[in-house]
């Protein structure tokens, strides 16, 4: 029994198979003394294992042929290809503005898709200049771009006004992404002369809102405001906490040529010094629709500070928001700056005349203002 095992894997190991069929190599001597040996039944073997190989490499070559025939293979998982729209390339001129008697010019290079066949067309600015009138350059910026099956991934806007102060003049660039979050995409960036130079006062300055921008209103010129208590220009910005908006003031320092947050604020809490600001807001209440509710009304806007009054909230009461006490956000990163509130924000309410602080989510939709955005 175990020679004929033998013989068997030595017979299967002189044998193979081509794509034409069977073919015996040469064999060695001994090999020719064991075939002798072996019986018509142990010959069928080699016959069925060469009639196995012939079929096996015939359906290997039929799945090949498959493979390689036109349109073969899962349909749904090829992307659709289609010839690459055709970009062209212009300028838009924004000018001249004067700052401080001189002239200046702020252009933008774009580039526009249009796709052969369809109305309309995307565009989006791909790099700005700002010149003065013998051509030189005080500020450039590039802005990448890609398309995406004849489309823009993202775009590009830029427009540019004078800024206007009662000390100084300058530049205000508005910048505006898309897509976007509902309430962000837009930045907004301060010029004005230092050393006889044009430069920026700062990175943008992004935020979920805007500028307020004081009245009247002007599409070419835009005016700073004051702030109480504060010798100092500012730009006020409304920027949106979850619940509310809250107005943040921003100082234009035109003899340092900075732009940085109006106020630094610190406030004595029961754990030391803690950054802290009081701002002005605008809310826009939902009236709930439970009959009764009631919100935990505090002395002060912090958690341990005496005892918290328990004050029921009906569908008529009065409800009034005076201010907001939160830490104020200004992140700067390489490209810009992000200015915001932060999450433990307290809203000083006045609900049928009693007041207090509130901060928690189930306060805030107790008086009807639920989280969005």
């Amino acid at each position: 029994m175990d020679t004929y095992a033998r013989d068997t894997r030595s017979v299967a190991s002189s044998i193979q198979i081509d794509k034409i069929g069977c073919r015996q190599d040469q064999r060695s001597t001994e090999q020719d003394a064991i075939l002798e040996r072996i019986s018509v039944r142990r010959k069928g073997v080699r016959i069925s294992s060469c009639i196995l190989g012939y079929f096996l490499v015939l359906v290997m070559t039929t799945i090949g042929w498959a493979q390689s025939a036109p349109g073969a293979g899962n349909q749904g998982q090829q992307k659709k290809t289609t010839a690459a729209a055709p970009l062209e390339d212009f300028e838009r001129r924004i000018g001249p503005l004067k700052i401080k008697r001189q002239n200046f010019t702020v252009v933008l290079h774009l580039k526009l898709v249009r796709v052969p066949g369809a109305v309309g067309s995307e565009e989006t600015v791909t790099r700005m200049e700002i010149l003065d009138d013998a051509g030189n350059i005080h500020y450039a910026k590039s802005f990448p771009f890609e398309v995406v099956e004849d489309h823009f991934a993202e775009t590009m806007e830029i427009s540019a006004q004078m800024l206007e102060g009662s000390q100084d003049n300058g530049l205000l660039i508005t910048y505006g992404e898309d897509p976007s979050t509902p309430l962000g995409g837009g930045s907004y960036q301060v010029f004005g002369m230092f050393n006889g130079k044009l430069v920026p006062f700062s990175k943008p300055i992004s935020m979920e809102g805007n500028l307020i921008r004081p009245e009247p209103r002007s599409e070419k010129v835009v005016n700073t405001s004051t702030e109480p208590g504060l010798l100092a220009e500012v730009l006020r910005f409304r920027v949106w906490s979850g619940n509310v908006f809250v107005i943040i003031p921003v100082r234009v320092d035109w003899m340092l040529a900075k732009v940085r947050p109006a106020w630094q604020c610190y406030r004595m809490t029961a754990h030391g010094m803690q950054p802290q600001c009081q701002f002005k807001v605008e809310a826009d209440r939902r009236p709930p629709e439970n009959e009764l509710s009631f919100v935990r009304l505090h002395s002060e806007p912090e958690e341990g500070m005496g005892i918290a009054e328990h004050v029921v909230v009906k569908k008529d009461s009065r409800v009034e928001i005076l201010e907001a006490s939160g830490d104020q956000v200004w992140e700067e990163t390489n490209e810009r700056i992000g200015l915001g509130v932060g999450e433990d924000l307290w809203l000083k309410v006045r609900l049928d005349g009693k007041e207090g602080w509130i901060h928690t989510q189930e306060d805030f939709n107790a008086i009807g203002l639920p989280q969005a955005g």
